[in-house]
């Protein structure tokens, strides 16, 4: 009986090692992967309107959050929340010229301003001289026709999706770890390592979600602390409801 119990109590401590523990409401951290070829997507009515502004010559050459090295003579951008890889039509609302861009960055980081472009891309909008510019965002169409009705509609303020906060990113996995040590002793156990794979270079990008709206994710950053500087909202899925 006794050697029979020992049987039993082996087998059940088995099949616990060997069942996946899944996260439940996003409060474990984990590790995910992801390929910086998979087509990100937004909603095809969102749109944005704001103040954008451009960066050149101090960034250049410097790897922007995609992993690539910022190059200002591409057509790319740097949105804080939009997901990287989406292709967006851009409209300077005080000359209507458009412009397609490619988000491949993060930014601006001045809170009246929606997005940074190129400088190639604010050559084109017509806005080099003067700074920045008021201009509508919205999802890239090929073929896309001006639509005034879009222009002159209100910015999409009720987003829903997937958001999370990015604490820091890394070249080196180890210093990933000990960022998630650091938000865990700190109280914050909803982490996770995003690997992105680019063409150049491996990123490893320390992370804090899910979070389903756009307005909560924002009140989180907020209550993160100066402890973490530099961090800022992200999303991987948009959807309205």
């Amino acid at each position: 009986m006794i050697i029979r119990f020992f049987i039993m109590q082996l087998a059940l401590l088995l099949m616990a090692v060997a069942s996946p523990v899944f996260a439940q409401d996003n409060d474990q951290n984990s590790t995910t992967e992801k390929n910086a070829s998979d087509t990100p997507v937004i909603p095809a009515d969102y749109k944005e309107e704001g103040i954008a502004s451009w960066y050149g010559e101090k960034f250049q050459g410097k790897v922007t959050a995609s992993g690539d090295p910022y190059d200002m003579e591409k057509l790319t951008a740097a949105h804080n929340y939009l997901p990287l890889g989406v292709k967006v039509t851009v409209t300077n609302l005080g000359n209507d010229k458009s412009i397609a861009v490619i988000i491949n960055d993060r930014g601006p980081f001045v809170p009246d301003r929606i997005i940074d472009l190129s400088r190639a891309a604010a050559r084109q909008l017509g806005f080099i001289d003067a700074g920045k510019a008021k201009v509508l965002i919205r999802p890239y169409r090929a073929e896309a026709k001006k639509d005034s009705a879009a222009i002159a509609g209100p910015s999409q303020k009720k987003l829903y999706g997937a958001f999370y906060i990015q604490v820091g990113a890394y070249k080196v996995k180890d210093n990933a770890d000990r960022l998630v040590e650091r938000l865990r002793k700190a109280g914050f156990h909803n982490s996770r390592i995003v690997r992105v794979v680019t063409d150049s270079a491996q990123i490893f990008k320390v992370q804090l979600g899910l979070y389903k709206t756009l307005a909560k994710v924002r009140a989180a950053n907020m209550k993160i602390g100066s402890g973490f500087p530099g961090t800022f909202v992200l999303a991987d899925v948009i959807q309205d409801k």
